[in-house]
C-alpha cells in the first residue's frame, strides 16, 4: 500500500483528507495536535512554526520509510489584524507554518516522492483578499508560485498541484443561512470533503500530465461579477 504524508490532519481540511484517502493508502499524519480520529497509520507531533522541530521530524520520517507517494502540505494557520496591528512575529509566524514548512517538506521528501505527488493547499485569498489579511494571503499566493516552480523543478519526477479552496465551513454545528448559500453558484458553502476528493483525483493520476496546475473549489464565488 502506499504511503502519503498529510500536514494538519488533526481537524477541518486535514482530517477530512485524511478520511478520504485512509482505505487507499497508509496515511502518515502530522500536526501539533493529536487527533482524536483514527483515519491515520502514524502519526507526528511536529509544531511546523518551528523550523528545528520541523527538521527533526523530517529526519525521523525519513528513517521509517524507503519511498513516499503522496505529500499533502495541507497546514496553516489564519491571522485577521487591521495592517496597523499586525506584528512581525504575526507575519513569521504564518510564513513559517503556511509556506516555509511545505518548502522545506517538499525538499526533503521530493527524492523520496519518484512518479509520486507534492499537493499544496492553497486559499482563494491568494488572488482575491479582505482587508487585515496580508500575512495569510501573501503565504497562499507563495503558495501557488511555489507550486508551479517546484513542477518544473521536479519535472518528470514528481506531479506538484495545488488547491484553492473558498469557504470551506470545518465547524459542522455552524449553519449557513439562506444569503450565504445563494452566493455560491453551487447553491451551498464548501465542505471539507470538497478538498479531500480534488486530492484523491490527483493522486489517483499516475501518468503525471497534471503538473504545475491550480484546483479552484470554491463553489464558483470567484467567477462571479460584483458591482458596487
Amino acid at each position: 500500500m502506499k504511503t502519503v504524508l498529510v500536514t494538519g490532519a488533526s481537524h477541518g481540511i486535514g482530517k477530512a483528507i485524511a478520511e478520504k484517502l485512509c482505505q487507499q493508502y497508509r496515511v502518515f499524519a502530522l500536526d501539533k495536535e493529536v487527533p482524536t480520529h483514527h483515519f491515520f497509520e502514524r502519526f507526528y507531533m511536529c509544531d511546523l512554526s518551528n523550523t528545528q522541530e520541523v527538521q527533526k521530524t523530517i529526519s525521523q520520517i525519513k528513517n521509517e520509510i524507503d519511498t513516499l507517494y503522496g505529500l499533502v502540505n495541507n497546514a496553516g494557520i489564519f491571522i485577521h489584524k487591521s495592517l496597523n496591528e499586525q506584528s512581525l512575529q504575526d507575519w513569521e509566524k504564518v510564513i513559517a507554518v503556511n509556506l516555509t514548512a511545505p518548502y522545506l517538506l517538499s525538499q526533503s521528501f521530493a527524492p523520496f516522492l519518484n512518479h509520486g505527488h507534492i499537493i499544496n493547499i492553497a486559499s482563494t485569498r491568494a488572488f482575491m483578499s479582505e482587508a487585515g489579511t496580508e500575512p495569510y494571503s501573501a503565504s497562499k499566493g507563495g503558495i501557488v508560485a511555489l507550486t508551479h516552480a517546484l513542477s518544473i523543478s521536479l519535472s518528470g519526477q514528481v506531479s506538484v498541484n495545488s488547491i484553492s479552496p473558498g469557504w470551506i465551513n470545518t465547524d459542522e454545528s455552524y449553519v449557513a443561512t439562506v444569503e450565504e448559500k445563494a452566493w455560491h453558484a453551487s447553491g451551498r458553502i464548501g465542505k471539507p470533503s470538497d478538498v479531500a476528493e480534488v486530492v484523491s483525483f490527483l493522486l489517483e493520476r499516475e501518468d503525471g500530465f497534471i503538473t504545475g496546475s491550480d484546483f479552484v473549489v470554491d463553489g464558483g464565488v470567484s467567477k462571479k461579477m460584483v458591482y458596487p
